[in-house]
C-alpha cells in the first residue's frame, strides 16, 4: 500500500508518460529489492537464532542429564555447587531452581528450598503468562504441591483444566491428580540398570 503511493507521486512528479513509465519500472525494481534484501536479512537472522537456539537447547539439555547423575549419586553438595553454576548460565530455567530447592529440602535447609521453589514458580509464570505450555503448568502445578501442599495442587491442575481443554489434556489432568502428592523424597531415585 505504501509502496503504491511512493509511485503514483512519482510518475506523476514526472513529465512525460515515457518517463513515468521508466522511473516506475525503477521504482518497482527497487521496493522489490529492497524487499527482498529486508526478507533474506530476516530469514537469515531466524537461522542463525534457530541454530543458537538448538544450540542452548543441547547444551541445557547434557546439563539436564549430568546433574541428574549427581542427584543420583545424593551427592548434594556437588549438586549444589552444579545447579549454582546452571542457574547462572540459564538463569530462566525454573527446573534447575525447582532442582536447588530439592537439594536444600533434602539437607533440611527449608528456608534456603522455600526460596529456590518461590523462584521456580516465579519463572513458571512469567514463561505461561508470555504463552501457556501445558508441560509448563504442569511442572509448577507440582512444585506449588511440594510447596503448599495437595489443595494448592489440585487448584493449580484446575487451572489447567479451564486452559487446555481438549480430551487429550483432559486425560493427562486426571491422571496428574490420580498419581496424587509427589513424595519429593522419591524424586531423582536411579532407575534400576536392565540385564543385558
Amino acid at each position: 500500500m505504501f509502496a503504491r503511493r511512493i509511485i503514483r507521486k512519482i510518475s506523476f512528479l514526472l513529465l512525460s508518460s515515457r518517463e513515468r513509465l521508466t522511473q516506475t519500472m525503477a521504482v518497482i525494481l527497487l521496493c522489490s529489492q529492497v524487499s527482498a534484501m529486508q526478507s533474506c536479512k530476516q530469514s537469515t537472522q531466524k537461522e542463525i537464532l534457530t541454530e543458537r537456539q538448538i544450540e542452548l537447547r543441547n547444551e541445557r539439555n547434557l546439563a539436564g542429564i549430568r546433574l541428574k547423575e549427581i542427584l543420583e549419586e545424593r551427592n548434594f553438595e556437588r549438586a549444589l555447587l552444579y545447579v549454582d553454576s546452571l542457574n547462572r548460565v540459564f538463569p530462566n530455567d525454573p527446573q534447575f531452581y525447582f532442582t536447588e530447592g530439592w537439594v536444600y529440602d533434602m539437607q533440611g535447609d527449608s528456608l534456603r528450598a522455600r526460596a529456590a521453589y518461590t523462584k521456580s514458580i516465579s519463572i513458571y509464570d512469567s514463561l505461561i503468562a508470555d504463552k501457556p505450555n501445558f508441560d509448563d503448568m504442569i511442572n509448577r502445578a507440582v512444585v506449588v504441591q511440594i510447596l503448599y501442599g495437595m489443595e494448592a495442587y489440585n487448584q493449580a491442575l484446575d487451572e489447567i483444566q479451564s486452559t487446555f481443554t481438549t480430551a487429550k489434556d483432559s486425560s493427562n489432568i486426571k491422571m496428574w491428580k490420580e498419581i496424587g502428592a509427589i513424595k519429593k523424597e522419591e524424586l531423582f531415585i536411579k532407575s534400576p540398570q536392565k540385564n543385558k
